[in-house]
């Protein structure tokens, strides 16, 4: 008798054995039999399966294959996955689902379903699809192990929603492929976990996309594959001797959660958060009023620093060309102990300089109210900074902390001292790149240094004298730390009013401390650059001394070999919080790979796209040259497009008329536009080098949520013509905004008033024809006039007075696009008018960014341009 053929049925007296399911086995072990209708599997290879493709072996009855039923894809939150054990019910021996994007994308088409979707680039761009969700990840039922929460986008997103299987279709797609991880979330609330569990060989913590097998007894990690003990104690509660039910467990229920880390997670016992304040007193500082108004500022803040277990130190160091300690005994008149040898610099009090908050508070109330006065009239110049730095490092070595630098002139004095650098002929040049790298390295060898000591420095610049932004902001960019900058400051006008809102919020953050990062990938996946604020230990440890609220890391990644079905990334921060308490957390996030190019286009996440190519373009900028990265910036967008056209489109050879793009990548060309005009990357002699390194630094650690918008696309908004509704509480907490308008002068009618808002400024735009009742009934006065303008609140007590309605919902409408920020910025407000001052609508013309400028072309001349280098094939 001939051997049977491949994929056809088995003959007469072959075997009868047939391999048994998951629930078949689960049954076996609880010396059940089989449950009538369980799935078989194929009588011969080859043979159709008697389920449906997606459906999970093991449940029952196979579920019908309605459009509905396809179009779900998971469950919804709360209910279990089909073929899933009800909670209290573990089902054991089931494998990682199989289900790709594209196989559901041939269904979804076979049902004329298709959801790839191609649009034309031409006319407006639709400005509402940057708050909509990145495009959804169609994971196969069995995927998790229970129901579980997935990863909310505002701690980490991928580029790429269908990550392609091989490097060679990645690099044919052209598109990044990327991670931003946003760990820290202001206001996040997220789930404790009991204890840790982790793979024994890649060290994955346990997660809902782990599998049990073995009866219960193993589980499968969803990184390497390797095969793990489950703990004695992972379904028993020691504290109350009782059994905890495995499947309601944080870790497997959510994909982000938190651990308490044991002792052996720390190579010392947490450290109490310490902030060292060195406030520039030198007579530049003073005429602008900084020690005053940065004094006052620290003391209103004072309550708001994390001190729930009354363990934070705070010290003041006022610099000018010698150093100005202060020494506050408890129940004693504090004294200003002052060092003029800044050469060797030596503490002048063994104690006292460092203090309790709590307990030293009424003397930091007397040194902080009387600092303004005291150094009102100090004519010294010169500033210390380094040696002032070397004496902070002194008092934090042995428990790390935050060294806040308040500056309004270069350091002139001792180590660390900068050559002034004159700028204004060369920028615009390509001379001006050199301006945005340091000098020396003295500032970079401080900070990796204090680094390892998990001491990470904030750097404020105040005032418009040159103080090299370039080389004094290393100290933030390489500890983790925050640069501010605000080249208006004058102590009683509205730049003041800025910086004691926006230090006050940085302050009162709840930031993490003494943390590390570390991100895992699956088998095949390689991190290969990194991008933001931090010190990089090894090849995949961020050093982080302090990780704010909003932070965000971006992660270049690399295909080394053939990708599973799915793949998986995980993050996990270890860091003490604010209360002194060791934590991890840990962030796992699991995504569908795919052989097929239409897929990985329509699931490209263009806000995590451009975002990451925007702090790459920034990290470029900063290591070669600013032309070097407008041109791969642009090139890059180019290339995208260009691949689609070639894989995706008819026209995938020869000339096409028209510009397409997949729809989930529709605002690709205006992000990169945008970016293009933004002063981090904006071409011309008009960005001063300070101004544009502050901005580099926003462009490296926003989130994209705040990155794009307002700050690269600001909102505009008709305040004129407001429904009824807007402005006012829906009815669930939140405000009814307006409907967005193009970013274009075209829309700004004469008989209107608009609003730009952008994040970092707001521009009030007055038309020449505006009827003045309605001026009146927005600021309280017929008349404005083009300039800086406090916007005023006339309402009573947040109702309405009559007249001034409109005056109400817009205050309502500006605290909600903060409430957006999470109140990261407190942006002057600046009245523009149709025929007033040309520097503030110069101002408005760079926020307007569909519009030509001197920097770069309007959005359609850019669309025109991008099809025309595709057709000929010239990027």
């Amino acid at each position: 008798m001939s051997p049977p053929q491949v994929g056809s049925p088995p003959q007469m007296g072959a075997s009868s054995r047939r391999r048994l399911y998951p629930e078949q086995i689960a049954s076996a072990y609880a010396g059940q039999q089989a449950p009538q209708g369980a799935a078989e599997a194929p009588a011969y290879p080859g043979a159709p399966s008697a389920a449906p493709a997606f459906f999970v072996p093991g449940a029952g009855a196979a579920p019908a294959t309605s459009p509905s039923t396809l179009m779900q894809g998971q469950p919804m939150q709360g209910q279990p996955i089909q073929g899933q054990p009800m909670q209290g019910q573990p089902m054991y021996g089931q494998g990682q689902g199989q289900g790709q994007v594209d196989g559901l994308t041939q269904q979804f088409g076979q049902m004329g379903m298709a959801e790839f979707q191609t649009v034309v680039l031409n006319g407006r761009p639709d400005l509402a699809a940057l708050d909509e969700a990145p495009p959804a990840m169609r994971l196969a039922p069995g995927t998790m192990c229970v129901a579980a929460s997935e990863c909310a986008p505002r701690f980490q997103r991928s580029t790429l929603n269908a990550v392609p299987r091989t490097d060679k279709l990645l690099k044919k797609t052209r598109l990044p492929l990327g991670l931003l991880v946003t760990p820290v979330c202001a206001d996040d609330d997220v789930a404790v976990a009991p204890d840790i569990v982790r793979c024994r060989r890649c060290r994955t913590y346990i997660n809902p996309f782990v599998a049990f097998t073995d009866g219960g007894r193993r589980w499968r990690c969803n990184m390497c594959g390797l095969s793990n003990d489950v703990p004695l104690t992972f379904d028993y509660d020691s504290a109350t001797q009782t059994q905890k039910d495995r499947w309601a467990r944080a870790d497997l229920r959510n994909a982000v959660v938190e651990f308490v880390a044991p002792l052996e997670y720390m190579v010392r016992p947490p450290m109490p958060p310490a902030y060292v304040f060195l406030i520039d007193v030198s007579y530049a500082s003073a005429q602008l009023g900084a020690p005053g108004v940065v004094a006052q500022t620290i003391r209103d803040t004072l309550d708001q620093l994390p001190d729930a277990d009354g363990r934070t130190r705070v010290a003041i160091i006022g610099v000018d060309a010698q150093l100005h300690f202060f020494q506050m005994r408890t129940g004693a008149e504090p004294q200003q102990l002052v060092v003029g040898d800044v050469d060797d610099v030596v503490l002048p009090a063994p104690s006292d300089l460092l203090v309790n908050l709590s307990d030293a508070r009424s003397s930091l109330d007397i040194v902080l109210e009387r600092f303004g006065a005291m150094f009102s009239n100090n004519h010294g110049v010169g500033n210390a900074l380094g040696p002032a730095i070397r004496a902070a490092q002194q008092m934090l070595g042995g428990i790390g902390g935050r060294i806040v630098a308040i500056m309004a002139s270069p350091p002139t004095t001792g180590e660390g001292l900068v050559e002034p650098r004159a700028e204004g002929r060369d920028l615009g040049t390509p001379r001006e790149s050199e301006l945005l790298r340091a000098q020396g390295t003295w500032y970079k060898n401080v900070a990796a240094d204090c680094s390892r000591a998990q001491i990470a420095f904030d750097t404020v610049f105040v005032g418009q004298q040159a103080m090299d932004v370039a080389t004094v902001g290393g100290l933030a960019r390489y500890t983790g730390g925050t640069l501010l900058h605000y080249p208006a400051f004058m102590a009683g006008r509205p730049e003041a009013v800025r910086f004691s809102s926006e230090f006050g919020q940085h302050l009162a953050g709840a930031a993490g401390l003494e943390a590390v990062l570390r991100v895992r990938a699956s088998k095949g996946l390689r991190m290969s650059a990194y991008y933001g604020h931090f010190f990089l230990r090894s090849l995949d440890l961020l050093a982080l001394p302090s990780v704010d609220p909003g932070r965000c890391y971006a992660v270049d990644l690399e295909i080394d070999e053939t990708l599973p079905p799915v793949v998986y990334f995980q993050t996990a921060l270890l860091h003490t919080t604010a209360l002194g308490e060791r934590r991890i957390r840990v962030v796992t996030q699991a995504v569908p790979t795919t052989d097929n190019a239409h897929s990985v286009f329509h699931h490209a996440d263009q806000s995590a796209i451009a975002a990451l190519l925007a702090k790459k373009a920034v990290d470029r900028a900063l290591s070669a040259r600013l032309e070097d990265a407008r041109e791969a910036l642009q090139h890059k967008t180019l290339e995208i497009l260009g691949a689609f056209k070639t894989l995706c489109t008819q026209a995938s050879s020869g000339a096409a008329t028209q510009l397409q793009a997949p729809r989930a990548l529709r605002l690709l060309p205006l992000l990169t536009l945008a970016t293009l005009k933004h002063p981090a990357l904006r071409g011309g002699n008009n960005v001063r080098v300070a101004d544009r390194i502050a901005a580099m630094s926003l462009v490296l650690t926003l989130p994209p949520e705040t990155l794009l918008q307002p700050l690269l696309v600001p909102r505009v908004y008709a305040l004129h013509e407001l429904e009824p509704n807007v402005g006012l509480d829906d009815g669930s907490g939140s405000v009814v905004m307006p409907q967005l308008l193009p970013l274009s002068a075209e829309v700004l009618a004469p008989r209107g008033v608009f609003l730009v808002y952008s994040g970092a400024d707001a521009i009030l735009w007055v038309g020449r024809d505006v009827d003045p009742s309605m001026i009146t009934s927005l600021v309280g006065e017929p008349h404005v006039q083009s300039g800086v303008f406090t916007f005023p609140d006339l309402s009573d007590n947040g109702s309405p007075r009559p007249g001034f309605e409109l005056n109400m919902r817009t205050n309502n409408l500006l605290r909600a696009l903060s409430s957006l920020c999470h109140g990261m910025w407190a942006p002057p407000m600046f009245v523009c008018r149709e025929d007033g001052d040309q520097q503030v609508r110069l101002l408005l013309a760079q926020r307007l960014v569909e519009d030509m400028d001197t920097a770069a072309p309007s959005y359609s001349q850019f669309l025109n341009q991008m099809r025309d280098k595709i057709n000929r094939g010239s990027f």
